[in-house]
């Protein structure tokens, strides 16, 4: 696999010049977000290339990218074509920008490519799943293709049926041991076998994710949370003073610290940090200080029976050293 990090177009192709239409068959362009995809021209008319990322992000990472990045379908689409259109092609996946397939349109470019990209796969060998022998794709789509008037979908232009880690197929119908064979991660909008990565359901929006695509989880339950719901204040809530996240049952239910926004103040923070700020003298606002009560009550209380286990304690060292001073004498 060749993966290029950072580079420009001319530094792509002096890389790829080196017998890359022959030798390269995994192809990912990491943080590559200022070419322009002319700098792929090696690798026209390749037979053995198997998989490209042009999504120009990591692995479990965001698809979304800003500024926009340069890359550009009519450089690209021609030397995908040149791939597709040879027999004996063995290019199995295929990851695109996000800014492609956003917006999309029967009248563009990349659409059209599409059509034939998945017209090129249904004119090759069936293929079944792996695990059930179900013939693939189920949608007889390969890369989804779908437009619903003016609706982005956030499906549009992801290849199906394909694991991004191994390259297997599967369909989305077989489980194994309880997990789905196949899943998408709705965070970096790849397909993972469960051999190649575990999936998790994001507390609050019920989507699976990648386990290594999670940035939080709830700091009660310890359920995972996607950063989308987070940053949207999906069914959850985050700290704006420590960024610990609360999914809503926690935050509703018995949690003895719990993320509130205040009318008055306009502070949204967990009672942890409101207590701190209290005990810095930076806590002035009234309703904050009455939500914090029941855990200066509490805490006062446990101060008090801390205290007074330390006096049964000193009482008993006391009549320790009593008891062995009388042995002495």
């Amino acid at each position: 696999m060749l993966r290029l990090i950072n580079h420009i177009d001319t530094m792509m192709e002096e890389v790829l010049c080196i017998d890359a239409v022959n030798k390269v068959k995994r192809l990912k362009l990491t943080s590559c977000v200022n070419i322009t995809g002319a700098g792929l021209e090696p690798l026209r008319g390749s037979l053995i290339i198997e998989q490209i990322d042009l999504s120009l992000v990591g692995e479990h990472q965001p698809p979304h990218i800003s500024p926009e990045p340069q890359i550009s379908c009519s450089n690209v689409l021609p030397i995908l074509d040149s791939i597709i259109e040879r027999e004996g092609c063995s290019l199995m996946h295929l990851q695109f920008p996000q800014v492609w397939r956003e917006g999309p349109s029967t009248a563009s470019e990349f659409h059209a490519f599409i059509g034939r990209y998945n017209q090129m796969r249904r004119n090759l060998v069936a293929i079944n799943c792996l695990e059930c022998n179900q013939r693939l794709p189920g949608g007889n789509q390969w890369i989804d293709g779908y437009i619903d008037g003016y609706i982005s979908r956030p499906d549009y232009g992801t290849h199906y049926n394909t694991c991004y880690g191994c390259l297997k197929h599967y369909c989305y119908e077989c489980k194994i041991d309880g997990e789905w064979q196949l899943e998408d991660c709705r965070t970096c909008d790849r397909h993972y076998c469960v051999d190649c990565t575990k999936m998790h359901t994001c507390l609050s929006c019920d989507k699976s994710h990648c386990n290594d695509c999670y940035e939080h989880e709830c700091h009660n339950c310890n359920g995972l949370i996607c950063s989308e719901c987070v940053e949207e204040g999906n069914d959850c809530d985050q700290c704006e003073d420590c960024d610990k996240v609360f999914c809503l049952e926690c935050n509703d239910g018995q949690s003895e610290s719990k993320v509130r926004h205040c009318h008055h103040c306009h502070n949204r923070c967990c009672d942890d940090c409101r207590l701190r700020r209290f005990r810095l003298g930076r806590q002035g606002c009234v309703e904050c200080i009455r939500r914090i009560s029941p855990l200066l009550v509490g805490e006062s209380k446990r101060m008090y029976e801390e205290n007074e286990q330390l006096k049964v304690e000193n009482k008993m060292l006391h009549s320790e050293i009593k008891e062995m001073k009388t042995r002495g004498g």
